[in-house]
């Protein structure tokens, strides 16, 4: 077994016909001293196929099947075996199998790690995908330019050192998240490596948008075991989003009736769509027009849903320890 200072981790479940596309974009980078460890979910579809095939051809591709559940666990089982299959291993460049790279990736943010006095070095997240919805989720995975660009746990890399004294929380989703905030409260520095890009599906449907954003409400929810005060910081933060929507829908009724005021009005979430599009065209693969009109109301919905998921979750959950306190 070769060993490397780099390893590509890539966490799969049940997705073997992306988990192909992944592997094949891995063994065409130009970069070439790493190993791969992908860690599967039990996979009830082809993907462990894939994986002894792909382990065949290319020695430096290995495979493991997670033995606990969680997102965090998968993780964390992850650094344990890099620990011991390749203890001269310096980093973890993290990944997913829904994730094609570009050739020059593993190029760019090794490069940028050794580079840069930085804890973690994400890459750019582009959008492959036709569907609006999708397309309107670009500043989810990469935050906004000139403002604030976000790295993405299933998009860095992070040298070993962090682990010797962090590891991940075991959470659905937004284990990555918790992570980084003990990071960035430690003091640990952040890079995003624009050169370093990464192509991503997401959610293709209004139902798969639903059901996404539902996840992560219960990601942040499970967070706040970990966090002390994430659960209410995180509430807080998505009322305040709330309550200047209910603000700006009630400005409506007073102004409707004139018409330059009206005008302006509905003007500015015009205005902050089309930045959002013309933003967003550098982390969209062929960014369509239509999406223009998506930004918006998916924005709002995701920072509603995600309030009161928040808040019917804390109640199930209060409500469930009161009746066992009873008993």
């Amino acid at each position: 077994m070769e060993e490397f200072e780099v390893v590509v981790a890539i966490l799969n479940k049940d997705n073997a016909n992306r988990l192909r596309l992944c592997l094949e974009s891995l063994v065409a980078q130009t970069f070439r001293e790493f190993n791969v460890v992908v860690i599967d979910g039990n996979s009830k579809d082809d993907s462990l196929n894939i994986l002894h095939e792909f382990s065949q051809k290319d020695k430096r591709i290995h495979y493991i099947i997670q033995k606990t559940e969680g997102t965090g666990n998968a993780r964390n089982e992850v650094i344990d075996y890099v620990k011991k299959a390749f203890p001269n291993c310096t980093k973890i460049v993290w990944g997913d199998s829904e994730n094609v790279y570009n050739i020059e990736y593993l190029e760019r943010i090794v490069s940028a790690c050794k580079d840069k006095d930085f804890a973690i070095v994400g890459g750019k997240n582009v959008i492959y995908s036709d569907t609006p919805i999708s397309q309107a989720l670009w500043w989810y995975y990469n935050g906004l330019p000139g403002i604030q660009l976000t790295v993405s746990g299933n998009n860095e890399c992070v040298p070993m050192k962090v682990y010797e004294t962090h590891r991940y929380p075991n959470m659905i989703r937004g284990d990555d998240f918790v992570f980084h905030l003990e990071l960035q409260k430690e003091g640990y520095k952040f890079y995003k490596c624009l050169d370093a890009v990464c192509y991503i599906t997401t959610v293709e449907t209004f139902k798969d948008f639903i059901n996404w954003t539902r996840k992560k409400a219960l990601g942040l929810y499970q967070g706040a075991t970990y966090k002390k005060g994430l659960l209410r910081q995180t509430v807080l933060h998505y009322l305040s989003f709330n309550v200047l929507i209910w603000i700006y829908l009630i400005i409506f009724f007073f102004v409707y009736s004139n018409l330059i005021l009206l005008v302006s009005y509905v003007a500015l979430p015009l205005i902050a769509s089309f930045c959002l599009w013309y933003m967003g065209k550098p982390f969209v693969k062929n960014m369509r027009k239509i999406t223009f009109l998506y930004f918006i109301p998916i924005i709002l919905l995701h920072l509603t849903l995600m309030f009161f998921e928040l808040i019917r979750l804390d109640f199930i959950t209060r409500l469930g320890a009161k009746k066992k306190k009873r008993e």
